[in-house]
C-alpha cells in the first residue's frame, strides 16, 4: 500500500526535508488519483523498489553511528537540513547556493530528464515502469550529491563514511535512471533528447565513481 508522500520512507528522510517537492508531490498526487489499476500496480512497484533501498540505506546508517545514536540528543543530521528551511525558501534554491561542479552539472542533468519523463508518461501517453523509474529516481541524483557534500564538510568521526554511503545512494539512483533511459530507447523510442540524456548519465556516472573513491568504503 502507497503511503502519502510525506511518510514514503525514501523520501529525503533526514529531517523530513523533500528537495524539489512541489514536482515530486504532483507524480504522487497523480499516482493516488489515477483510476488506471494496471499503471498504478506498475508505478507501486518502482516505489516499493525506492522504499527497499532507502530503508537499507537507515540500516547502514545505524550501523555507521552506532546502537546508542538514535538516543543522541543532538543526532548526526546533514548541514542543509538542520534548522529546516526559512520560510519563502524553495529548498532547491538553498541546495543550488553551493555551486560544486559535480552537482551542479547533476543538478541541470535531472532537471531535463524529469520534464522529459513527464511529458512523456503523463502528455505523450508512455505509462510504463521504465518512465516512471526515470520520473522517480533522477532528482534523487543531485539530492544525494548535496548530502554527500555536507556530510563531507563535516569534521566529526562518521562524516566520511557517511559521505560515502550518501554517493553510493546516489550512484544507485542514477544507475536506475541511465537503465531504464536505455530501455525506452530499447523498446524503439528514438529521440536526440534521450541520446544526449544517456550520454550525460554515462559521463555523470564516472565523474561520481571519481568522487566515491575519495571516500572510505561502507
Amino acid at each position: 500500500m502507497l503511503h502519502n508522500t510525506s511518510n514514503n520512507s525514501w523520501l529525503f528522510r533526514r529531517d523530513e526535508i523533500d528537495a524539489l517537492e512541489d514536482e515530486l508531490d504532483e507524480v504522487f498526487d497523480l499516482h493516488e488519483r489515477s483510476d488506471d489499476s494496471v499503471n498504478r500496480s506498475i508505478e507501486e512497484a518502482v516505489i516499493d523498489e525506492q522504499e527497499r533501498t532507502e530503508h537499507a540505506y537507515e540500516h547502514k546508517l545505524a550501523d555507521i553511528l552506532g546502537p546508542d545514536a538514535r538516543d543522541e540528543d543532538e543526532p548526526h543530521t546533514c548541514e542543509h537540513c538542520q534548522g529546516g528551511v526559512p520560510d519563502g525558501v524553495a529548498f532547491k534554491d538553498m541546495l543550488s547556493q553551493d555551486r560544486d561542479s559535480l552537482y551542479a552539472r547533476s543538478y541541470r542533468w535531472a532537471v531535463e530528464v524529469f520534464a522529459w519523463a513527464k511529458d512523456g508518461y503523463w502528455q505523450v501517453g508512455m505509462r510504463n515502469r521504465d518512465m516512471f523509474r526515470v520520473l522517480l529516481n533522477a532528482y534523487l541524483v543531485p539530492v544525494k550529491v548535496t548530502f554527500a557534500l555536507s556530510e563531507a564538510a563535516r569534521d566529526d568521526e562518521y562524516a566520511s563514511r557517511i559521505a560515502g554511503l550518501e554517493y553510493d545512494l546516489a550512484i544507485c539512483y542514477l544507475s536506475r535512471t541511465r537503465e531504464s533511459l536505455g530501455s525506452l530507447r530499447a523498446m524503439g523510442l528514438e529521440h536526440a533528447d534521450l541520446r544526449r540524456m544517456i550520454g550525460e548519465a554515462d559521463a555523470l556516472g564516472l565523474l561520481l565513481l571519481e568522487r566515491r573513491a575519495k571516500f572510505p568504503p561502507v
